[in-house]
Order: C-alpha cells, then structure tokens, then sequence
C-alpha cells in the first residue's frame, strides 16, 4: 500500500485454517499503522478480526477448512478509517442468535462478539443471498492524519 494515495483497498481469498490468522493479522496491521491508526487501534482491528475468522472457523464450518474472503478498504483523511468485509460459506446461522454471551455469566470462551463489537465503531452481520455470512466492520482512528510528513534527525 502506498502513502501516497489517501484510499488503498485489498481482497484476499484464503482457507479458514487457523495457519492463516496469524497472516492475515500482520496484513491488517501494517495496513492501519500505515494509514495512520495508532499501535493500540491497529492491534484492535486486527484482534477484531482474528476473533471473526476464529468463529466462522470454529462455529461456522465446525473447525474444519473452508474458504474465506477479506476485503478491507483503508482511508487516510479525513480520519484514518479501515472498513472491513469478510465473507464465507459456512451455514448460514440466524442473525438473532449472533450475539455476545451476559458478561455476568463468568467462564471462558464466548467474548468474541463483545470483543468484535466493542473495539469497532460499526459491526453488522447479514446472511449472503445463497449462502454463507457476511461480516461488514468499520473503524475510524482517534488520531488526525497530517498533510506533510515531517522526519527528525539528530546530529550528534
């Protein structure tokens, strides 16, 4: 992705095996720190997204390999945004019964919702028309991008 253009947009099609997670989370950071997301928002978004594709692993396709396919859009300005589609064909699953478990219910497992929909601005998911699930997610950075960069250099 190039600094020099204020949009920049990826689509990726890959295996749901968890092999693959630890890839797509290192592409997803080095887009947002890229565009301008602070260390902390990048590994948000990029553990949002982990969290996503780990349920449709495990939930969707009942912990065996199906196919994947990620497209994000990153925004420099006005605000450094990333909005995210991930799009499967798993079993289509009732949009009532997405949801995060009563945090008062203390166990493990289960957070991966809540996690999902606290780290990102907007989360919503739709049933695609034949099959499958479809993920749209949307974060803006609390950070305003700059119109020059500026590189210090010290002398010694």
């Amino acid at each position: 992705m190039s600094t020099n253009h204020s949009t920049s947009t990826c689509t990726i099609q890959f295996p749901t095996s968890p092999a693959w997670f630890s890839t797509i989370r290192q592409l997803l950071s080095a887009a947002t720190l890229q565009c301008g997301f602070s260390d902390r928002d990048s590994g948000q978004v990029a553990m949002a997204v982990d969290e996503a594709l780990s349920n449709i692993y495990r939930h969707g396709y009942g912990g065996s390999s199906g196919k994947v396919t990620l497209q994000f859009t990153t925004a420099i300005e006005p605000t450094p945004t990333i909005h995210i589609e991930i799009e499967d064909e798993a079993e289509q699953v009732d949009l009532d019964c997405i949801r995060s478990r009563d945090l008062s219910d203390v166990k493990p497992g289960g957070l991966g919702v809540h996690l999902i929909q606290t780290v990102m601005d907007e989360a919503k998911w739709s049933k695609n028309d034949q099959h499958g699930m479809k993920l749209t997610m949307m974060k803006r950075s609390n950070i305003m991008p700059t119109t020059t960069t500026q590189s210090t250099t010290s002398n010694g």
